[in-house]
């Protein structure tokens, strides 16, 4: 499921490269402030190139007129063309490794802010990402496609190396947009070598792990910080916020609009403190540590068995993949990737989500049995269908108890879920960190009972305890 593991990989002290799960899209995303600040061979002239790229998107701006009859806002619109880069497989994408994209929509809306910028005295960027600070619609994973499509060319050339120095096989693809032609001002495609992944069929690309964050470092989030640090008493006096949490994105943006020095001040603060990148062996979000460690799991705890034909051999595999779950989390040490190394603070319900994916999708790679393509594991409910030609299905929910809208999840949004899709039986898996947790939940099953009584379906609940230093299960 990992790039090393499917190509046969032995990593050396030169591969610093991140490892993509293949079949599934990690909520990292590229930073161009780490790539642009790096020494890295492969990309240390890249900040340059960007720089070039947007001052003549400024320039053709500068003479061009804001509507789509004017021959170069159609070029801007052109150039601004940023779709996702799915070949990377980092994103918000729920359902495999493809997210929404970014069309002519996103396009337009680039141009729009600079547009904009111009309008209030901008005519260049250091940082491409400062655009984000103007606009509601820029997300880390716009200014993560937009890095990729940017930098495709020296990312093509970095893949290519790991893979000549490992001996990975490759093939022959068309990628779009390359590299830019700066002298005809339009992107160019170009068919180039690279890994396959045998889940979606498309190209690899592989980026240095340092270049990876949760979030970009220059962001409207960012400067909102940045802003109630040093400038608490503009914020107070000139927008009367009292209180952090006051604001939304369309606040924020509103003061980088009016206070472009204040911008400036947070970007040399900035570049001179610098930024980290994603921990990935500590993996604090649990983002990426789930896919390894369930695959590890079960291959030490194998069972057997064949594509349901009827529905009570899918109750039983279903049973059993729960009943593994539950055991990966109590009695092997799966609670740990629920926590952070400390063991102080849990992880976020995506977590749990997440290693209930890993052993949903590692049981059924190791029996030979396809998923469902339209299957939708690891955010929020689950509906997993098998690809057997008989097809049932099993709508599993994993919760955490200290969720504050628990109860509203077993008493209406899984008894929704189970009607919209018309399945009558449903699995409510609630994770508990504390023993405040299992008390919350004593009840659980009666409750379980006269919800699934009155709305006329099953509802299986599991109760899993994630507290923390258990003992493994080879100590009890």
């Amino acid at each position: 499921m990992i790039f090393s593991s499917e190509f046969k990989i032995k990593r050396t002290k030169e591969d610093d490269w991140f490892d993509p799960i293949l079949s599934m899209d990690t909520k990292l995303f590229i930073d161009p402030f780490l790539v642009f600040e790096s020494d890295h061979g492969f990309f240390i002239n890249t900040h340059q190139k960007t720089i070039d790229f947007f001052n003549l998107a400024f320039k053709i701006a500068s003479v061009a007129k804001p509507n789509e009859t004017d021959i170069r806002y159609r070029q801007l619109l052109n150039m601004m063309r940023f779709p996702e880069v799915e070949e990377v497989c980092l994103g918000y994408a729920s359902r495999g490794t493809g997210g929404s994209g970014s069309g002519g929509g996103f396009s337009k809306m680039i141009v729009d802010s600079i547009f904009e910028s111009i309008k209030m005295g901008i005519t260049n960027l250091n940082h491409f990402e400062e655009i984000g600070l103007f606009n509601e619609g820029f997300g880390c994973d716009r200014i993560s496609d937009m890095t990729a499509t940017l930098l495709k060319k020296e990312i093509v050339l970095y893949t290519q190396d790991v893979c000549k120095r490992h001996k990975i096989s490759t093939g022959k693809v068309n990628l779009s947009q390359f590299e830019f032609d700066n002298r005809f001002n339009r992107w160019k495609d170009r068919e180039v070598e690279l890994p396959l992944n045998p889940y979606t069929k498309k190209a690899i690309l592989l980026v240095p792990k340092k270049f990876l964050r949760e979030l970009p470092t220059i962001s409207a989030e960012e400067f909102y910080e940045f802003c109630w640090s040093n400038k608490n008493e503009e914020l107070r006096d000139q927008y009367s916020i009292e209180v952090k949490s006051q604001v939304n994105k369309s606040d924020i943006i509103e003061i980088a609009r009016q206070n472009r020095e204040w911008i400036a001040e947070y970007e040399a603060y900035r570049n001179q403190k610098g930024s980290k990148a994603y921990d990935i062996a500590k993996d604090p979000k649990g983002y990426y540590n789930w896919v390894i460690e369930t695959l590890e799991y079960v291959k030490s705890n194998s069972f057997t068995f064949t594509v349901p034909s009827n529905q009570n051999g899918f109750n039983k595999f279903t049973k059993e993949v729960i009943k593994q779950f539950e055991q990966f989390i109590e009695n092997n040490s799966g609670y740990k990737l629920l926590w952070d190394d400390k063991g102080k603070r849990p992880k976020s319900e995506e977590a749990s989500q997440l290693l209930f994916t890993g052993i949903v999708k590692h049981y059924c790679k190791a029996n030979n049995i396809d998923l469902n393509r339209e299957i939708n594991l690891g955010r929020g409910p689950v509906d997993f269908k098998f690809s057997s030609g008989y097809e049932h299905r099993a709508l599993i929910e994993v919760k955490l108890a200290k969720n504050s809208k628990f109860w509203n999840g077993l008493e209406k949004q899984i008894v929704k879920y189970l009607e919209v899709e018309e399945i009558k039986k449903g699995h409510f898996i609630v994770i508990c960190y504390n023993d405040n947790d299992i008390k919350k939940v004593t009840n659980i099953e009666k409750i379980a009972s006269e919800v699934g009584k009155k709305n006329k379906v099953i509802l299986n609940v599991i109760v899993i305890d994630a507290s923390f230093d258990k003992p493994s299960a080879s100590k009890l």
